[in-house]
């Protein structure tokens, strides 16, 4: 009997810790965090001997982490002695007890400025999942979050961008951003937009005319009818390019080409029906040291003399020797020279008729550091000389600046005119179609292929490889040794085995063999 009492003693006393951890137990923790319920887990959230501290909640909240040392966002943006995840998580309230508190007013009601990103016009009345859906959210952090959690909805993560959940409806016509000519209060009209700030300025008649009747709506045939963010519409409107150098771009040429393409000439924006004489009216700048022709007789006045902000209106002791006297270097300084005595001038190439087409000739081509020669000579200028948009990239913001302050055209060319790889290398425009195998050859493509025709070898089989053909493989074609290295289908040319097993199997299955090879020219020759 007494060795009974003494068990059960011994065992009221090993029960006692975890009988005393459940009196002193707050509640039944969230259904987010049952799986830290219990005794063993309490110091996953509360260290021993200290109280809950952000770095535990941030131990497992990886997604809010990297955003509160940024300082970016909700959480980021709390000052640090406010920052305590308590004041707004609560815990140990239950299984159906939400984590979130979202205030007084609740989630509809909340404050959006809290996050840095104050809600303004048609997103005040935009629902929160509209935009916190798991589809707008960039994130891979977040991205893997939904993955491990399927069903949770995280508000973290989105960015500002207009694109990041709209679609582009210009499609990428508009290199800037749609708070340019678009605000939240709708999508149209375009508040900021002025037609002024564009290469082309409406003026007189012009300015009254509908929109749609100058960019007409275009069917999108290439738009995918699954992608996201989803597009409003499958047609756009065509903004640029729109061709407006001459009016016959739009308007029909009712005289039928007798009086030439300059309607200006007689024709003016405030009527069709005011006649004028372009040439006349200009007249007087002919009694100057610059008389005006082509192009230049359409030029409001003001656009080369002013006046300008800042500046007063000019008239005398103007340069003009140059063309970049008053126009900006449209080619971004890949032609200049410090010599400008012995440089290209802007008029070896354009004239005062119009910057386009370009003049320079295959006679001048042949003057620069690669003359054009063979195959060269009937290929499109564009084929090697293609537009990169990252050379507009070399063009000074203040230029740009400076050119919309005067209400100038920022007219430049993406035409790689320089190149900064060297000339007497094919690699440079051509790709290696060889993979690599001729890398080392000194002589580069040179030593196989011509300028006239590149399907004409120039190739000597016995003077130009270790491997000279003598006999039977002289006549042999060069596929059946030289086959495509499947499954990339480049022929292969090097490395190759001399040996008589790289090509032909051992019709007498390995009975030479010596060290493990078999020696076919012991016996036979290439004759036969």
């Amino acid at each position: 009997m007494g060795t009974r009492v003494a068990l059960l003693l011994f065992a009221s006393l090993l029960m006692a810790p975890l009988a005393h951890a459940d009196v002193f137990s707050p509640g039944d923790l969230s259904k987010s965090h049952t799986k830290l319920e219990g005794i063993a887990n309490c110091t996953e959230c509360h260290s021993s001997g200290s109280a809950l501290s952000q770095a535990a909640c941030l131990t497992c909240h990886v997604e809010l982490k990297g955003r509160v040392a940024a300082k970016q966002g909700f959480h980021g943006l709390i000052s640090n002695e406010k920052r305590e995840c308590e004041n707004c998580h609560g815990e140990h309230q239950g299984l159906t007890f939400k984590l979130v508190d979202w205030g007084a007013g609740g989630k509809k009601n909340w404050d959006h400025q809290q996050t840095g990103w104050s809600l303004k016009g048609k997103h005040l009345k935009t629902g929160c999942d509209e935009c916190h859906d798991p589809k707008h959210n960039p994130s891979a952090t977040i991205q893997q979050l939904m993955k491990e959690q399927p069903g949770r909805l995280s508000y973290l993560g989105l960015k500002t961008a207009c694109t990041s959940c709209h679609f582009d409806e210009h499609r990428g016509q508009i290199d800037t951003g749609c708070e340019t000519c678009h605000d939240e209060r709708a999508w149209k009209p375009a508040p900021q937009f002025e037609h002024s700030e564009t290469s082309y300025e409406l003026k007189g008649k012009h300015a009254k005319v509908a929109c749609d009747k100058c960019h007409f709506n275009e069917q999108d045939i290439v738009l995918a009818a699954s992608i996201w963010p989803a597009p409003k519409s499958s047609s756009f409107a065509r903004y640029a390019p729109v061709s407006h150098k001459l009016c016959t771009d739009c308007h029909e040429d009712v005289h039928k080409n007798k009086f030439g393409q300059r309607c200006t000439s007689c024709h003016t924006e405030a009527s069709w029906h005011i006649i004028r004489n372009a040439v006349k009216e200009r007249s007087f700048h002919d009694n100057t040291r610059y008389p005006l022709k082509g192009e230049h007789l359409d030029v409001d006045c003001k656009s080369c003399h002013g006046p300008f902000p800042g500046k007063p209106a000019k008239f005398k002791n103007m340069a003009f020797a140059n063309c970049s006297d008053c126009h900006a270097d449209s080619h971004e300084g890949q032609l200049a020279i410090p010599d400008k005595q012995k440089g290209p001038r802007c008029e070896d190439c354009h004239s005062v008729e119009g910057f386009l087409p370009v003049r320079f000739t295959l006679t001048q081509h042949q003057k620069t550091r690669f003359p054009l020669e063979g195959s060269h000579q009937v290929v499109g200028c564009t084929l090697c000389h293609a537009k990169t948009p990252a050379l507009l990239d070399k063009v000074p913001a203040t230029l740009r600046q400076d050119l919309k302050k005067d209400k100038r055209a920022a007219l430049f060319s993406s035409v790689v005119l320089d190149f900064a790889k060297p000339l007497d290398r094919c690699e440079t425009c051509h790709s290696d179609v060889h993979d690599g195998q001729f890398k080392a050859v000194p002589q580069g493509c040179a030593l196989c292929h011509a300028m006239q025709d590149f399907h004409k070898l120039k190739f000597d089989h016995n003077k130009d490889s270790a491997y000279p053909l003598t006999g039977k493989h002289a006549t042999t074609e060069c596929k059946a040794c030289h086959a495509p290295d499947q499954p990339f289908k480049v022929i292969l040319y090097k490395p190759l085995t001399q040996e008589c097993s790289g090509c032909h199997a051992d019709i007498h299955a390995g009975q030479f063999q010596v060290a493990g090879k078999t020696k076919c020219e012991t016996c036979h020759t290439t004759a036969a």
